[in-house]
């Protein structure tokens, strides 16, 4: 990922996590809106990148969440937190096949902060259901500040 990607990305999260924090009530309905914009203008780059089956994809499930979200909140909301649980798993995987090398502790929690805090995010997503919603709305937007925060390091760290 080239660094301004990393910038763009680091920014949209630090976003996100303020408007879980903010917007617990409404955030959901919102949430289904900009993350289909964000899909599909990820797909409409890919495209222009030449990058067609994940354009695509990309723009197929930015289609369906703005589309079908509204009335389908309950199960978007279990496919997101899937979605960012697996894709937790997947860094960490990577990070611990890859054998990643750091030899200071901020290195370290740059390359590992982002998958954990990940898996935290989706599992906390995953148990949203009743009065502990609007708890773990607002710890799930801290805990996504802080991913954004650790991909803001990792982008200024890249060379």
């Amino acid at each position: 990922m080239k660094k301004t990607e990393k910038i763009i990305a680091a920014v949209c999260t630090v976003a996100f996590g303020v408007l879980l924090i903010v917007l617990k009530d409404n955030f959901i309905g919102i949430l289904m809106t900009v993350a289909g914009l964000c899909l599909i203008s990820l797909g409409v780059a890919d495209f222009v990148g030449r990058l067609i089956p994940p354009a695509v994809i990309k723009t197929v499930v930015g289609a369906f969440v703005i589309f079908c979200g509204w009335v389908v909140v309950e199960a978007v909301l279990y496919v997101l937190a899937a979605a960012v649980l697996i894709f937790g798993i997947l860094l960490l995987y990577d990070k611990i096949k890859h054998k990643i090398v750091c030899y200071n502790a901020l290195g370290i929690v740059i390359e590992y902060a982002l998958p954990i805090l990940c898996i935290a995010v989706g599992i906390l997503l995953l148990f949203h259901s009743g009065n502990a919603a609007e708890f773990i709305f607002i710890l799930s937007g801290i805990l996504t500040v802080f991913i954004g925060a650790v991909l803001m390091l990792d982008a200024i760290a890249q060379e």
